[in-house]
């Protein structure tokens, strides 16, 4: 099977699974959103920082690593299994015992109980890893995404059920529990690995030294992603955090979702093809154009009608988060777009990208986000909006040398889309400021969806004939398959 062949099987299962999972998935976190508060999202965002730090460790990068080698013996994957259980069961009793220096870092009540309840996944974590190693080495899109789906379902009912009985911010962390669970238990079942642990790591130098170097840029790439949250949590307290996470989550759901799709499928296909790098180049200009496609017009759009969404959805006890929604969904597109190129950088071999971009991001982001909070959440949005850009073409710029293309020809794959979304915008903005004395807000919100949809089918066929003319090719072929 081809490389296209490969990308567009495992597009088309996990794509597939990740939009059926999404649909149930913000429906419930809508809902779970207005039963909860400003505060409870706070706390969870605390406790995430310190979880996230803890778990780019569980796997020390070998689990990329063993995705990546041409061949992998049995014999290296119980010696992996064996190094993951014992720095998982490590970070457990490190989570455990500094908790209390958590809370008191915060200042926040009930944060030491929280992480020590999370750091239950980890104890889970290491018995997973192999098999989950296993499905990407083979490829096996279908039953990963299956897996996603049914894990994200479960999540979500769990965590609603959880917010119906009053529990606050225990139902988000009870339903992280129950997932990790349910996703141990199913991919052992989907792709078993009937070995014991082998505690040697003979033979293991070249996969520590691939593994360490992304080990690394995890590290530097989670300093510039939980900085913000720590220095909000710090500065501005537990109730402006969880006004900004939650503004920061929605208009961070396109980038997850479709990085989340095209690392899940990219990584595996590309570093079987990773010599290919003119077929990689070919395939990756093709993503820009489809992902800008989808992103620019959802987030821009989000940008437009903020106020709405969020009094529609979330209810007026989240009005504060409007404005750094607006802010923070201009910027997301182009974060969007470009979030999968760590995972291509990686599997043609070159790990070293990724750190010298954390390198970049950890230089600048932070001070920007302290320089920010003089202005409260919104001098952090605008940390977003005014510094980012900088990161992102400093570091753009260095992952297209490393697989032959520049900024000009990816900058001409997004362009149209970005002209397209610009005047679905001003479309939407005209019309809010005209059904700004509606009294019924939803109903002037599907006004707005439904404007801006036109707008930007009519601007597109436009300005950008030919993604749409390729969108419609494979929508025509696939009925004819069918």
């Amino acid at each position: 099977m081809s490389l296209k062949k490969d990308v567009l099987h495992g597009l088309k299962w996990v794509a597939g699974a990740k939009f059926a999972s999404q649909i149930v998935s913000w429906v419930i976190t809508i809902i779970v959103m207005r039963m909860l508060v400003p505060a409870d999202y706070g706390l969870m965002a605390m406790a995430s920082v310190f979880l996230a730090w803890c778990a780019m460790f569980v796997e020390m990068g070998l689990a990329p690593a063993l995705v990546q080698a041409k061949e992998v013996s049995t014999q290296k994957l119980r010696q992996a299994y064996g190094l993951f259980m014992l720095v998982n069961f490590a970070v457990v009793a490190l989570l455990v015992t500094f908790a209390p220096l958590a809370e008191q870092f915060f200042d926040e009540p009930h944060l030491a109980n929280l992480i020590r309840l999370m750091s239950l996944q980890f104890v889970l974590t290491p018995f997973g890893l192999v098999s989950e190693v296993l499905l990407q080495r083979g490829l096996n899109f279908r039953a990963r995404s299956l897996l996603d789906l049914s894990q994200s379902v479960i999540t979500a009912i769990v965590t609603l059920a959880l917010a119906w009985w009053g529990m606050g911010v225990w139902a988000l962390a009870l339903g992280i529990i129950v997932a990790a669970v349910y996703r141990t238990i199913a991919v052992n079942v989907v792709a078993p690995f009937p070995h014991l642990p082998l505690f040697s790591w003979h033979g293991m130098r070249e996969l520590f030294t691939f593994g360490g170097k992304i080990s690394a840029s995890r590290f530097l790439w989670f300093f510039f992603t939980q900085a913000d949250t720590v220095i909000i949590g710090r500065t501005l307290g537990g109730e402006i955090l969880g006004v900004y996470s939650v503004a920061l989550h929605l208009a961070s759901l396109p980038v997850q979702r479709v990085s989340g799709i095209l690392n899940q499928v990219a990584f595996p296909a590309l570093a079987r093809y990773q010599n290919d790098r003119a077929a990689i180049a070919r395939q990756l200009l093709k993503a820009f154009e489809l992902v800008s496609l989808v992103a620019f017009p959802v987030l821009w759009g989000m940008a437009a009608t903020a106020s709405d969404i969020v009094l529609v959805f979330l209810g007026r006890h989240w009005e504060e988060a409007i404005l750094p929604l607006r802010v923070l969904a201009l910027i997301m597109p182009f974060r969007t777009v470009v979030q999968f190129l760590p995972a291509i950088t990686d599997a043609v071999g070159r790990p070293g990208i990724a750190l010298q971009n954390g390198i970049v991001a950890c230089t600048l982001m932070p001070v920007a986000f302290y320089v920010g909070t003089h202005w409260g959440i919104f001098g952090v949005a605008m940390a977003w909006a005014l510094v980012y850009p900088i990161v992102l073409l400093i570091n753009m710029h260095r992952m297209l040398g490393v697989i032959g293309l520049t900024m000009g020809e990816v900058a001409l794959r997004m362009l149209p889309a970005m002209l397209s979304a610009a005047a679905m915008c001003a479309a939407v903005t005209g019309v809010h400021g005209m059904l700004v004395d509606m009294a019924d807000r939803h109903i002037a919100l599907a006004i707005q969806v439904g404007a801006g949809a036109i707008a930007y089918v009519a601007a597109s066929c436009l300005l950008n004939r030919a993604a749409v003319a390729q969108v419609w090719g494979m929508v025509r072929r696939k009925r004819q398959v069918a």
